[in-house]
């Protein structure tokens, strides 16, 4: 999620062009597949993030991994700015018992 909101208010600024790029192959992460239904007010931002890829300036690469399918200093001369921003990649014991 942190990556759409900062595209979200990266494009109010109108000479900003956004390339969101996701390891997965569909947007949203775990918001899209990992809530349940019955949590309407978390999956409820699902509507924010596809009215931030439906920008004209948005444009949405999934299926990509950054350090393998594109290094980071490959995306540093493409663009003026990277920013990174992702979640866990898998869960994590808490150790309670």
């Amino acid at each position: 999620p942190s990556g759409f909101y900062t595209a979200k208010y990266l494009l109010k600024e109108d000479n900003m062009h956004v390339t969101i790029i996701d390891r997965l192959p569909t947007p949203y992460g775990l918001v899209r597949s990992g809530v349940a239904p019955d949590h309407e007010s978390t999956k409820s931002c699902m509507a924010d993030f596809s009215a931030t890829l439906d920008h004209p300036r948005c444009s949405f690469y999934g299926n990509l991994e950054v350090g393998t399918d594109v290094s980071l200093n490959t995306l540093q001369s493409a663009y003026d700015a990277v920013v990174l921003a992702y979640g866990a990649s898998g869960d994590r014991k808490l150790g309670i018992p």
